[in-house]
């Protein structure tokens, strides 16, 4: 991924703010789990339009932060046999740190995934990712929302609308809102359904 920007900025300037903004988008996204070489984020300045970074600092990581956010989106809506494009919004957590390593659980588990493909709301598969996540989280503290509707209390069981909560994780891009209650940290992460098709086209050709 390249961005390009006509702003005079340092070569330190750029790399502060770019890490700021790929905090907030590129590293919060998963469509397999698996990474590439070619999974690059460069960061180029002109110079051509006169303008100093320290004028328009505030404004830049603002935008900066903005494009790769949408980009980021983009590519989990292009991967490979998407469906569903899933918003992961972790609350009451420690720290970022432990959002990101749950959204991740989460959003790699092969049971999970499909259980997205096939708009099926099994709490139970999110919370048993919760748990192998590796961060140290009391289950009862936990509360799952998909969308509007609460669809786990205290890590257990409770009453919802299951056919609303299907239609619901039919539409292309939906919600889960899950809340640790652990601490005040919030992490937005993206992810996506696995499909049959994300299967056909990876097993169907040779490299």
């Amino acid at each position: 991924m390249y961005l390009f920007t006509d702003l005079a900025a340092s070569p330190r300037e750029l790399q502060k703010c770019l890490k700021a903004a790929v905090d907030q988008s590129f590293n919060n996204i998963s469509i397999d789990g698996d990474t590439s070489t070619n999974d690059t984020v460069l960061l180029l300045a002109s110079g051509k339009s006169g303008v100093q970074f320290k004028a328009v600092q505030n404004e830049f990581q603002s935008a900066l932060t903005k494009v790769c956010r949408s980009l980021a989106a983009q590519i989990v809506a292009d991967g490979e046999g998407v469906k569903h494009v899933v918003r992961l919004n972790i609350e009451q957590a420690r720290t970022r740190k432990e959002a990101r390593q749950i959204a991740s659980a989460i959003a790699n588990s092969p049971l999970v995934k499909t259980a997205w493909a096939g708009a099926d709301p099994n709490w139970g598969r999110i919370l048993a990712a919760i748990g192998y996540s590796g961060v140290k989280i009391n289950p009862e503290r936990i509360n799952i929302y998909l969308g509007e509707q609460q669809i786990c209390r205290h890590g257990a069981a409770c009453p919802f609308d299951h056919n609303r909560a299907h239609a619901y994780m039919s539409e292309p891009v939906y919600e889960i809102r899950i809340a640790l209650g652990a601490g005040a940290a919030t992490l937005e992460y993206l992810s996506c359904d696995l499909t049959a098709e994300y299967v056909r086209i990876n097993a169907d050709y040779s490299t």
